[in-house]
């Protein structure tokens, strides 16, 4: 099973990177790619351009220690990215079906404002991971058509033919992209928040410094 997750990652930090250590232990992913949006169809802005974003999450790709894969689908693209059509891309690439697409809670319970949600839900299964400061008893208000897929049983969530959405508990991480750049603009480092080598590549780039 391929694993995918997408985000502005501006930057990637441990809270992207930590919890899919968890994720490729529990499920054994063949790999997680990771896709930095281009144009964010909530019309979301980003910090660091498109590129920029592309290589730190190709440095955390790089490392031997983990199966990441930096995804340049949507970038390749240049247009508003809507995750259904990224997923039908990546299967046809990848040419295989056995795709998981994982998001953070905040993320998952807007799902069904998403362009082609249901065909999502009908084609792909999902891995939601519970972010801080988001209730996960929220879930609870969400469709039927959702709440019929949710389950807690690993086995069943990859044995079984209907797709379904896997909720991890991980410990929560308190780590935000703008926290991080929040501590860069003023002037100090965020040490233990970032891996070094996107902290590097951040001061080489004079990345969200403000100047």
């Amino acid at each position: 099973m391929i694993g995918v997750l997408g985000g502005s990652f501006d930057p990637i930090h441990f809270g992207h990177i930590n919890p899919l250590y968890e994720l490729s232990d529990i499920f054994e992913f063949n790999q997680i790619r990771l896709v930095p949006t281009y144009n964010s169809a909530a019309n979301k802005t980003f910090n660091a351009s498109a590129n920029h974003r592309f290589n730190m999450v190709s440095l955390i790709s790089s490392s031997e220690t983990n199966n990441f894969v930096a995804d340049n689908t949507e970038i390749v693209k240049q247009n508003t990215s809507f995750t259904y059509e990224t997923i039908k891309i990546i299967k046809k690439q990848q040419n295989r079906d056995d795709i998981c697409l994982i998001v953070g809670l905040d993320v998952f319970l807007n799902i069904e404002t998403w362009y082609n949600y249901m065909e999502i839900l009908k084609d792909t299964n999902i891995v939601v991971i519970n972010r801080p400061g988001y209730n996960i008893e929220k879930i609870n208000n969400m469709s039927f058509e959702i709440l019929e897929r949710i389950t807690s049983n690993k086995i069943d969530f990859i044995k079984n033919e209907k797709k379904q959405i896997y909720i991890h508990k991980s410990p929560s991480i308190k780590i935000s992209s703008s926290q991080i750049r929040d501590v860069i603009k003023s002037g100090n480092k965020p040490l233990g928040l970032i891996p070094g080598a996107v902290l590097t590549y951040i001061k080489r780039n004079n990345l969200y410094t403000g100047k």
